[in-house]
């Protein structure tokens, strides 16, 4: 893991789980070729704050922007 992610992961794991939804909202329609990465790390905190909301969420094939309903 290089600095800059682990940078990135620490500034994730201190937000509010509101400011982390918030942030996943904004990268929907984003088509930035990094947004993937940034994604995949919010994805792995919202895992971590709540695994079985999170994995509901996946198992049933919601959409991206109903994620906040999951939590």
């Amino acid at each position: 893991m290089t600095q800059q992610e682990k940078k990135a992961r620490e500034l994730i794991s201190n937000q509010t789980l509101s400011d982390l939804l918030d942030e996943w909202e904004l990268t929907t329609n984003n088509d930035d070729p990094n947004i993937a990465i940034v994604r995949g790390w919010l994805m792995d905190e919202f895992e971590e704050r709540n695994p079985q909301a999170f994995e509901k969420w996946l198992d049933e094939n919601a959409k991206d922007e109903d994620l906040r309903n999951y939590f």
